[in-house]
C-alpha cells in the first residue's frame, strides 16, 4: 500500500496544471509531434527523478535541494539549491491557486470573483495541509483516484463525439524556434513532481527500489493521460469550436474558458460538472504534492518555521499574493517554474553527482544507468534548452 500511495503522490503532484496548460500550449504543434514532445518530455523527467533519488540515498536520507547542496558541495550551492526549490514551490503553487480558483469562476452563476476565489482555494489548501503527511497521503490518494476514473469516464463519453479523421495532427504553424521555446517551459513543468524527492525518500525509509518503482509508474502514468486528453481536448474544440481552437493557437486563453467550451460541447449537465471536476481536481491534487514539498523545505530554514502551523502560512502567503496580483498568472508562473525547474532538477543536481564522486575511483551508484555519458548529456542539454526557451520568452526573444 506504500508503494502504491508513493505513486499516486508522484503522478498526483505531475497531473495538475498540464491537464489544461498542454491542450492550450501544445494546440499550435498537432497532436503527433505533441506526443513526441510528451513522451521526450517524460524520458528526461524519469531520468532526473533517478539523479535526484541517488543523491539522497547517498546522503543517506531524504534533503532538500539546498541541504543536498550543502553536503555535497558547500554554500554556495546550498544557496542555490535553497533558492531556486523556494522559486520553484512558490510559482507553481501560484499557478495553481490562480488555475484552481479559474475553475471555480467558471462554474455558471458562481458568486465569488476571481480575486475572491483565489483566497478561498488558497485556504482549503492550507487546511489541508495542516493534517498529518499520513491523513494527507490517505486524502490524496481518493481525490487521485476519483481524477482517473473521471477522466477515463470523460474519455470514453467524448470518443462518440470524435471526429479521428479531422483531428488537428499536423501542425497548426511553422515549428520555428520561437513557437518551442513558447512551449518547452510549461511541458517540462506540467511533468514536475521533484519536489517529492526528499519527503518520500524518508516516507518509504530509503528503499531504492520502491523509490524507482515509483517514479517509473508515478511519471509513466501522466504521460498516457496527458496523451489521451490532449487529444480528446483538441480533437473536441477544433471540430466544434473553430474560433476557440484558433484563439488557442495563436493567442492564449485562459482556464476557466478552455473548461466552459468543453462543458458546452458535451451538452450533457452531467458531462459538464465531470469536465469541471477534472480541471479541479487536477490542479488540487499538484497543490497537495508541491505544498509538501515546500513545507518540508521550509522547515528546516529556520527553528521558527519547525511550527507546522506558521510552515503552511509561509507556504501560501506568498503565493497568494503573487496569484493576486499577477493577470493571468497560471501560464506565466508555469513557463518561469519550468527554467527554475531545469536548473534544480536537472543541472545542479548534475553538478552534486561530480561533486560526490570526486576522489572516489570507483563509486557505488544505486541506479547504474547514471554511469551512462550519453544519458548525462541528454540531462544537461535538455536542462539548457529549458533555461534557453524561458529566457527568451521572459525577454522578447
Amino acid at each position: 500500500m506504500k508503494l502504491l500511495g508513493c505513486i499516486c503522490l508522484v503522478a498526483g503532484t505531475a497531473i495538475g496544471a498540464g491537464m489544461i496548460a498542454l491542450p492550450i500550449t501544445l494546440a499550435k504543434f498537432g497532436l503527433l509531434f505533441s506526443a513526441v514532445l510528451m513522451v521526450g518530455t517524460w524520458a528526461v523527467c524519469y531520468l532526473s527523478a533517478l539523479l535526484n533519488l541517488e543523491l539522497n540515498l547517498r546522503a543517506g536520507k531524504g534533503l532538500p535541494l539546498g541541504a543536498l547542496s550543502l553536503h555535497f558541495s558547500g554554500k554556495k550551492s546550498c544557496v542555490a539549491g535553497s533558492v531556486s526549490l523556494l522559486l520553484l514551490c512558490y510559482s507553481l503553487l501560484c499557478a495553481y491557486i490562480y488555475g484552481g480558483a479559474s475553475t471555480l469562476v467558471s462554474l455558471e452563476g458562481f458568486p465569488l470573483s476571481l480575486g475572491q476565489s483565489i483566497c478561498v482555494y488558497a485556504t482549503f489548501i492550507g487546511l489541508i495541509m495542516l493534517c498529518s503527511l499520513q491523513k494527507v497521503d490517505v486524502f490524496n490518494r481518493f481525490l487521485f483516484l476519483g481524477k482517473i476514473s473521471i477522466t477515463g469516464v470523460i474519455l470514453v463519453g467524448v470518443l462518440w463525439q470524435l471526429d479521428f479523421l479531422s483531428l488537428p495532427v499536423v501542425p497548426q504553424m511553422n515549428l520555428d524556434f520561437k513557437n518551442m521555446h513558447t512551449a518547452l517551459p510549461v511541458l517540462f513543468t506540467s511533468f514536475g513532481f521533484q519536489v517529492i524527492f526528499h519527503t518520500l525518500t524518508n516516507y518509504t525509509n530509503n528503499d531504492s527500489v520502491m523509490l524507482k518503482r515509483a517514479f517509473f509508474w508515478g511519471s509513466l502514468v501522466p504521460v498516457v493521460i496527458y496523451l489521451a486528453w490532449t487529444t480528446a481536448v483538441c480533437g473536441l474544440i477544433h471540430s466544434y469550436n473553430a474560433e476557440m481552437f484558433q484563439k488557442m493557437v495563436f493567442s492564449g486563453v485562459e482556464v476557466g474558458e478552455v473548461l466552459q467550451a468543453l462543458c458546452h460541447i458535451s451538452g450533457s449537465s452531467i458531462m459538464h460538472h465531470l469536465t469541471w471536476a477534472i480541471g479541479f481536481l487536477a490542479i488540487l491534487t499538484s497543490a497537495i504534492g508541491v505544498s509538501l514539498g515546500l513545507i518540508d523545505a521550509l522547515k528546516t530554514k529556520h527553528s521558527s518555521l519547525d511550527n507546522h502551523f506558521v510552515a503552511v502560512t509561509a507556504t501560501l502567503i506568498p503565493a497568494l499574493g503573487v496569484a493576486l496580483l499577477v493577470p493571468n498568472a497560471f501560464i506565466k508562473a508555469l513557463g518561469f517554474a519550468g527554467m527554475i525547474l531545469s536548473f534544480m532538477a536537472l543541472l545542479l543536481p548534475m553538478y552534486l553527482l561530480i561533486c560526490a564522486n570526486r576522489g572516489v575511483a570507483k563509486p557505488k551508484y544505486w541506479y547504474p544507468v547514471l554511469k551512462n555519458p550519453f544519458v548525462l548529456v541528454v540531462i544537461v542539454g535538455y536542462g539548457l534548452w529549458v533555461i534557453v526557451s524561458e529566457l527568451c520568452n521572459m525577454f522578447g526573444g
